[in-house]
């Protein structure tokens, strides 16, 4: 389940996604040859995909790129030059400590969870929706690059609410939203 609504930003409206499920399209066997062409954006849903099946694979993502080692060989996605994604795992009683997030390990306690998300910058809603977290019990929200957001996530009649960044410093693991 997937429904959200964007805030109009005029003109010059900034590219947002949601990325939370994964894609219509068959998932390929981890290779290299299978992250050749595609974008980020698909190179999480694969990265996703693979950790969901315990492939041989390490998939992890840094405000720059989609990283992925397959058989001892790496290779990289590169993020969109206006936008990187950020994954949130919301929790109620179990988190890691977490900064770069890893596809391939990562794992949140709400797998499969029902998750309203808003979020907000400078009191303008940016984003506002529901979503299932991926099976990881992550979220994973792509927005404009070097901002800072308010978001308020809320699941099971509980909500958290804090700060995430997209700078290129950032973390792209966010497990510290407890919810209360």
């Amino acid at each position: 389940m997937k429904t959200f609504t964007r805030a109009r930003l005029g003109l010059s409206t900034l590219c947002l996604a949601l990325s939370l499920a994964l894609a219509q399209s068959p998932v390929p066997q981890p290779s290299l040859e299978a992250l050749k062409g595609i974008d980020a954006v698909r190179a999480m849903e694969l990265a996703n995909a693979w950790g969901v099946a315990k492939a041989p694979v390490q998939s992890f993502v840094t405000p720059q790129a989609v990283n992925f080692e397959i058989g001892g060989r790496k290779a990289q996605v590169a993020l969109p030059a206006d936008r990187m994604v950020v994954a949130v795992a919301p929790y109620v009683s179990r988190t890691h400590p977490c900064k770069t997030h890893y596809m391939s390990a990562c794992q949140g306690e709400l797998a499969g969870t029902l998750v309203e998300v808003r979020v907000t910058q400078g009191g303008k809603e940016i984003l506002k929706g529901t979503v299932k977290t991926l099976e990881n019990g992550f979220l994973e929200l792509w927005l404009p690059r070097d901002q800072t957001y308010q978001l308020t996530v809320r699941a099971k009649g509980l909500s958290a609410t804090g700060l995430i960044s997209t700078f290129a410093t950032s973390d792209t693991c966010v497990t510290t939203f407890q919810l209360k």
